[in-house]
Protein backbone atom coordinates (compact mmCIF):
# COMPACT_ATOMS: atom_id res chain seq x y z
CA UNK A 1 0.00 0.00 0.00
CA UNK A 2 3.28 2.04 0.71
CA UNK A 3 4.36 2.08 -2.52
CA UNK A 4 0.84 3.22 -4.61
CA UNK A 5 0.30 6.13 -1.53
CA UNK A 6 3.63 7.17 -3.06
CA UNK A 7 3.08 6.86 -6.73
CA UNK A 8 -0.39 8.56 -6.48
CA UNK A 9 1.47 11.21 -4.48
CA UNK A 10 3.79 11.94 -7.04
CA UNK A 11 0.90 11.85 -9.69
CA UNK A 12 -0.34 14.73 -7.50
CA UNK A 13 2.48 16.64 -7.38
CA UNK A 14 3.89 16.49 -10.92
CA UNK A 15 6.84 14.94 -12.68
CA UNK A 16 10.03 16.62 -12.83
CA UNK A 17 10.62 18.26 -16.06
CA UNK A 18 13.76 16.09 -16.85
CA UNK A 19 11.04 13.38 -17.06
CA UNK A 20 9.38 14.30 -20.12
CA UNK A 21 8.89 12.85 -23.12
CA UNK A 22 10.95 14.82 -25.88
CA UNK A 23 9.07 15.43 -29.12
CA UNK A 24 5.68 14.03 -28.52
CA UNK A 25 3.62 16.59 -27.04
CA UNK A 26 2.98 17.55 -31.09
CA UNK A 27 2.66 14.80 -33.54
CA UNK A 28 4.41 15.50 -36.80
CA UNK A 29 2.54 16.82 -39.71
CA UNK A 30 3.22 14.09 -41.62
CA UNK A 31 1.10 11.85 -39.73
CA UNK A 32 -1.76 13.55 -40.36
CA UNK A 33 -2.68 11.79 -43.86
CA UNK A 34 -2.32 8.69 -41.92
CA UNK A 35 -5.08 10.52 -39.01
CA UNK A 36 -7.14 11.61 -41.45
CA UNK A 37 -7.73 7.94 -43.23
CA UNK A 38 -8.35 6.24 -39.85
CA UNK A 39 -10.78 9.11 -38.59
CA UNK A 40 -12.80 8.77 -42.01
CA UNK A 41 -13.09 5.27 -41.55
CA UNK A 42 -14.56 5.53 -38.32
CA UNK A 43 -16.42 8.45 -37.93
CA UNK A 44 -17.00 10.03 -41.18
CA UNK A 45 -16.27 13.49 -43.13
CA UNK A 46 -17.78 15.95 -40.49
CA UNK A 47 -15.86 14.92 -37.31
CA UNK A 48 -12.66 14.24 -39.21
CA UNK A 49 -13.09 17.94 -40.84
CA UNK A 50 -13.37 19.25 -37.14
CA UNK A 51 -10.65 17.00 -36.09
CA UNK A 52 -8.32 18.31 -38.52
CA UNK A 53 -8.38 21.11 -38.12
CA UNK A 54 -8.20 20.68 -34.09
CA UNK A 55 -4.64 19.04 -34.89
CA UNK A 56 -3.54 21.54 -37.00
CA UNK A 57 -4.74 24.37 -34.19
CA UNK A 58 -2.60 22.48 -31.54
CA UNK A 59 0.44 24.32 -33.12
CA UNK A 60 -0.29 27.26 -31.64
CA UNK A 61 -2.45 26.32 -28.89
CA UNK A 62 -3.03 22.62 -27.22
CA UNK A 63 -5.15 21.96 -24.33
CA UNK A 64 -6.48 18.52 -23.02
CA UNK A 65 -7.16 16.45 -19.20
CA UNK A 66 -5.47 13.15 -19.05
CA UNK A 67 -7.25 10.96 -16.13
CA UNK A 68 -4.75 8.37 -14.26
CA UNK A 69 -6.42 5.28 -12.72
CA UNK A 70 -5.25 2.31 -11.08
CA UNK A 71 -6.16 -1.43 -9.78
CA UNK A 72 -4.92 -3.62 -6.79
CA UNK A 73 -4.61 -6.64 -8.37
CA UNK A 74 -4.36 -8.85 -5.51
CA UNK A 75 -8.32 -7.97 -5.06
CA UNK A 76 -9.35 -8.92 -7.93
CA UNK A 77 -11.39 -12.30 -7.80
CA UNK A 78 -11.44 -14.70 -10.22
CA UNK A 79 -13.37 -13.67 -13.07
CA UNK A 80 -15.77 -15.78 -15.54
CA UNK A 81 -16.59 -14.46 -18.71
CA UNK A 82 -18.32 -15.44 -22.49
CA UNK A 83 -15.78 -15.90 -24.74
CA UNK A 84 -18.23 -15.38 -27.61
CA UNK A 85 -16.42 -15.14 -30.76
CA UNK A 86 -13.78 -17.90 -29.52
CA UNK A 87 -10.68 -15.61 -29.30
CA UNK A 88 -7.58 -16.96 -28.59
CA UNK A 89 -4.83 -15.18 -26.34
CA UNK A 90 -1.05 -14.99 -26.89
CA UNK A 91 1.59 -12.79 -25.76
CA UNK A 92 3.57 -11.69 -28.29
CA UNK A 93 7.36 -12.14 -29.29
CA UNK A 94 9.51 -10.39 -31.16
CA UNK A 95 9.38 -13.01 -33.99
CA UNK A 96 5.69 -12.75 -34.72
CA UNK A 97 6.30 -9.80 -37.29
CA UNK A 98 2.67 -10.34 -38.87
CA UNK A 99 0.99 -9.89 -35.93
CA UNK A 100 3.18 -6.75 -34.61
CA UNK A 101 2.72 -5.42 -37.58
CA UNK A 102 -1.28 -5.17 -37.25
CA UNK A 103 -0.76 -4.11 -33.57
CA UNK A 104 1.30 -1.23 -35.40
CA UNK A 105 -1.48 -0.68 -37.91
CA UNK A 106 -4.74 -0.31 -35.15
CA UNK A 107 -2.58 2.17 -33.26
CA UNK A 108 -0.44 4.68 -35.40
CA UNK A 109 1.72 5.76 -32.73
CA UNK A 110 3.48 2.81 -32.20
CA UNK A 111 4.31 2.19 -36.02
CA UNK A 112 7.95 0.63 -35.88
CA UNK A 113 8.27 0.78 -32.31
CA UNK A 114 6.26 -2.52 -30.47
CA UNK A 115 9.18 -5.01 -31.75
CA UNK A 116 11.55 -2.85 -29.74
CA UNK A 117 9.22 -2.61 -26.82
CA UNK A 118 8.81 -6.15 -26.96
CA UNK A 119 12.49 -7.06 -27.07
CA UNK A 120 12.85 -4.16 -24.14
CA UNK A 121 10.34 -6.19 -21.65
CA UNK A 122 7.35 -4.90 -22.60
CA UNK A 123 4.16 -7.24 -22.59
CA UNK A 124 1.81 -7.09 -25.78
CA UNK A 125 -0.95 -9.52 -25.29
CA UNK A 126 -3.35 -10.07 -28.39
CA UNK A 127 -7.08 -11.59 -28.95
CA UNK A 128 -6.99 -13.47 -32.14
CA UNK A 129 -9.43 -14.67 -34.38
CA UNK A 130 -7.80 -16.71 -36.47
CA UNK A 131 -4.88 -15.17 -37.61
CA UNK A 132 -6.20 -11.88 -37.31
CA UNK A 133 -5.36 -9.12 -34.19
CA UNK A 134 -9.23 -8.60 -32.82
CA UNK A 135 -7.56 -6.34 -30.19
CA UNK A 136 -4.43 -6.25 -27.84
CA UNK A 137 -2.85 -4.65 -24.63
CA UNK A 138 0.76 -3.12 -24.46
CA UNK A 139 1.56 -3.07 -20.55
CA UNK A 140 5.14 -1.23 -19.91
CA UNK A 141 6.80 -3.24 -16.72
CA UNK A 142 10.12 -0.21 -16.22
CA UNK A 143 8.18 3.44 -16.42
CA UNK A 144 4.45 4.98 -16.87
CA UNK A 145 4.48 6.81 -20.56
CA UNK A 146 1.66 9.43 -20.46
CA UNK A 147 2.28 9.97 -24.31
CA UNK A 148 -1.19 12.62 -25.05
CA UNK A 149 0.56 15.04 -22.04
CA UNK A 150 3.77 14.38 -22.66
CA UNK A 151 5.54 12.90 -19.11
CA UNK A 152 6.82 9.61 -17.98
CA UNK A 153 7.59 8.13 -14.46
CA UNK A 154 9.51 5.25 -13.62
CA UNK A 155 7.81 2.53 -11.84
CA UNK A 156 8.41 1.08 -8.97
CA UNK A 157 8.98 -2.72 -8.07
CA UNK A 158 5.48 -4.50 -8.40
CA UNK A 159 3.75 -2.15 -10.32
CA UNK A 160 3.16 -2.00 -14.38
CA UNK A 161 1.72 0.32 -16.41
CA UNK A 162 -1.10 0.13 -19.62
CA UNK A 163 0.42 1.43 -22.34
CA UNK A 164 -2.42 1.04 -24.90
CA UNK A 165 -5.39 -1.01 -25.04
CA UNK A 166 -7.16 -1.70 -28.24
CA UNK A 167 -10.24 -3.21 -29.99
CA UNK A 168 -10.68 -3.71 -34.15
CA UNK A 169 -14.06 -1.30 -34.74
CA UNK A 170 -15.94 -5.08 -35.87
CA UNK A 171 -15.27 -6.70 -32.95
CA UNK A 172 -16.38 -3.97 -30.19
CA UNK A 173 -19.32 -4.07 -28.17
CA UNK A 174 -18.72 -7.78 -27.35
CA UNK A 175 -16.61 -7.26 -24.17
CA UNK A 176 -13.31 -8.01 -26.10
CA UNK A 177 -12.08 -4.82 -24.21
CA UNK A 178 -13.16 -6.70 -20.72
CA UNK A 179 -11.31 -9.80 -21.73
CA UNK A 180 -8.09 -8.51 -22.68
CA UNK A 181 -7.93 -6.97 -19.07
CA UNK A 182 -8.76 -9.95 -16.96
CA UNK A 183 -6.57 -11.82 -19.16
CA UNK A 184 -3.61 -9.25 -18.32
CA UNK A 185 -4.36 -9.21 -15.00
CA UNK A 186 -3.90 -12.90 -14.68
CA UNK A 187 -0.52 -12.36 -16.65
CA UNK A 188 0.64 -9.82 -14.58
CA UNK A 189 -0.56 -11.04 -11.63
CA UNK A 190 2.06 -14.53 -12.18
CA UNK A 191 4.90 -12.22 -12.46
CA UNK A 192 4.41 -11.17 -9.23
CA UNK A 193 3.27 -7.82 -10.08
CA UNK A 194 0.23 -6.20 -7.78
CA UNK A 195 -0.77 -2.82 -9.53
CA UNK A 196 -1.39 -1.90 -12.47
CA UNK A 197 -2.01 1.90 -13.75
CA UNK A 198 -3.29 3.22 -16.77
CA UNK A 199 -4.81 6.44 -18.54
CA UNK A 200 -7.27 7.93 -20.80
CA UNK A 201 -8.55 11.48 -22.30
CA UNK A 202 -10.85 12.98 -19.59
CA UNK A 203 -13.41 13.13 -22.13
CA UNK A 204 -13.07 9.53 -23.85
CA UNK A 205 -16.27 8.19 -22.05
CA UNK A 206 -15.50 4.39 -23.81
CA UNK A 207 -12.58 3.87 -22.11
CA UNK A 208 -13.10 5.09 -18.97
CA UNK A 209 -16.58 3.00 -18.73
CA UNK A 210 -14.70 0.15 -19.16
CA UNK A 211 -11.78 1.05 -16.73
CA UNK A 212 -14.37 1.04 -14.16
CA UNK A 213 -16.21 -2.41 -15.19
CA UNK A 214 -13.66 -3.73 -14.28
CA UNK A 215 -12.50 -2.47 -11.09
CA UNK A 216 -10.03 0.30 -11.98
CA UNK A 217 -10.44 3.32 -9.51
CA UNK A 218 -9.41 6.94 -10.64
CA UNK A 219 -6.80 8.64 -9.01
CA UNK A 220 -6.05 12.23 -10.76
CA UNK A 221 -6.50 14.32 -13.74
CA UNK A 222 -3.64 16.10 -15.62
CA UNK A 223 -4.09 19.35 -17.16
CA UNK A 224 -2.17 19.86 -19.84
CA UNK A 225 -1.48 23.34 -21.68
CA UNK A 226 0.80 24.02 -24.32
CA UNK A 227 1.46 27.37 -26.08
CA UNK A 228 3.87 27.41 -29.08
CA UNK A 229 6.75 25.86 -26.46
CA UNK A 230 5.88 26.90 -23.37
CA UNK A 231 4.19 23.48 -21.33
CA UNK A 232 2.26 23.81 -18.28
CA UNK A 233 0.97 20.81 -15.82
CA UNK A 234 -2.08 20.92 -13.29
CA UNK A 235 -2.67 18.01 -10.78
CA UNK A 236 -6.12 17.25 -9.84
CA UNK A 237 -6.98 14.49 -7.67
CA UNK A 238 -10.91 13.02 -8.54
CA UNK A 239 -12.75 12.90 -5.95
Amino acid sequence: MASTDKFESNMQKGIPANERLPGIASLEITDLGHKVQRNLEDYGWHTTVKKALAYLARWIYFRQVYRIYGINLDAIKPHNYSNRQDFTFKLLTPQNVDKIAQVENTAEWLRGQVKGKIAAGQLCLVALSGERVAGFNLINLEQASLTLVNRKKKLRPGTAWSEHIAVQKEFRKGGLGAQLRYKIFDVLKSRGIRRLYGGTLRSNTASLNLTRSVGFKEICDIDYRKFFFFENWHFNRVQ
